[in-house]
């Protein structure tokens, strides 16, 4: 039996919306209907749709005017993507440590650490939501300087009332088939700023420019980017999306299952009603590395939460991130999807006993 680490839920409500190719490849609304529906599901005023969740934290930086070397707060232990986007932007990045706590599945950016690193050369705080669970950004916010939320691991979850991606003066997320809702390739920012979002839109589409340009005088030239989503990916989420909250349900579901049958083995996060879990993680004696080893030969695939951390590709010294160190050396990230089946949890639950 072969188990991945990541599959997508395609549902059957998925596939009988293409049963019809011209619903949607000829109707040019449909990323407008995408933006509008998923804004008001996290409860912003104005999205944007677009081809990556990379381009998203791309235009995010480039719409709060984040210039060349200026400073921009990120942790460690987080996916190399925010990194890559720092870089795009010609950004400079200062690295925080993050948390470490299994029962609240909490590896998110340490704010203490943050509170100590902020300075007035800080521009912008980039607060990812790891596996599931949300950071506090509230109290990261208050810090003063202009907050992205990254929510993309923790889509469908809420905070202090309100939904995870509601707080950020930008939030982005990635909806690449390996995250908790796709449309195929893909991404969203989200901003109740007009200014910000009409920014982010100018950047993110030139045709629409050329468009305007064609009755009008040449203008000067500006760099933007052929970011836009088309309607094809749009048509996916505009389905995937209005089952959610369904598939939040089913993660919790299997989250459940695995706190019940292995909570005798490893450490493990508690099932709590904020947790989405994206990511399974449990906490082992064992080097991950073995543990993922071993499960591939039984045809599992397994993870490590991060890795390698953004601090070790930038060849800064483990002692300055104790916590992303530990998370590296002991976290073990178990597959969980909608789409696994029964009989898959069985089998996984059945090699993951004879090798943790």
């Amino acid at each position: 039996m072969e188990i991945p680490l990541n599959r997508p839920t395609i549902t059957k409500k998925d596939i009988n919306c293409f049963k019809k190719p011209e619903s949607f490849l000829f109707l040019e609304n449909q990323v407008e209907k995408f933006e509008k529906m998923f804004a008001d599901y996290i409860g912003r005023k104005y999205a944007l749709a677009v081809n990556s969740g990379t381009a998203a934290l791309h235009l995010a930086l480039l719409s709060l005017n984040i210039k060349k070397d200026e400073e921009v707060i990120c942790p460690s232990y987080t996916c190399v993507a925010l990194l890559n986007a720092i870089n795009y932007a010609g950004a400079k990045v200062k690295l925080t440590d993050c948390n470490f706590n299994i029962e609240k599945m909490d590896f998110n950016i340490s704010f203490l650490d943050v509170k100590k690193k902020i300075t007035k050369k800080t521009k912008t705080i980039i607060v990812p939501h790891m596996f599931g669970s949300s950071a506090e950004i509230d109290k990261i916010i208050k810090l003063g300087a202009p907050v992205i939320e990254d929510a993309t691991q923790s889509l469908g979850g809420d905070y202090l009332g309100k939904k995870i991606g509601s707080f950020g003066a930008v939030s982005i997320f990635s909806l690449h088939h390996s995250k908790i809702m796709t449309t195929g390739a893909g991404g969203i920012l989200l901003t109740d700023s007009k200014e910000i979002i009409e920014k982010a839109r100018f950047l993110a589409d030139y045709e629409f420019s050329v468009v305007k340009q064609r009755l009008q005088k040449p203008g000067n030239y500006n760099i933007q980017y052929n970011y836009k989503m088309d309607n094809l990916n749009a048509f996916l989420g505009i389905s995937q999306l209005s089952q959610l909250d369904y598939f939040v349900k089913k993660r919790k579901e299997i989250a459940k299952i695995y706190e019940k049958n292995l909570k005798e083995k490893v450490k493990i996060p508690k099932n709590t009603k904020e947790n989405i879990f994206w990511r399974y993680i449990i906490k082992t004696e064992k080097k991950p590395k073995e543990i993922i080893k071993k499960a591939l030969k039984y045809g599992i695939e397994l993870g490590r939460g991060v890795y390698p951390s953004l601090h070790q590709y930038l060849k800064i010294p483990d002692k300055f991130f104790p916590n992303a160190k530990k998370s590296i050396d002991s976290l073990v990230a178990l597959p969980i999807y909608p789409s696994l089946k029964d009989r898959e949890i069985d089998y996984l639950l059945k090699i993951l006993k004879k090798i943790l």
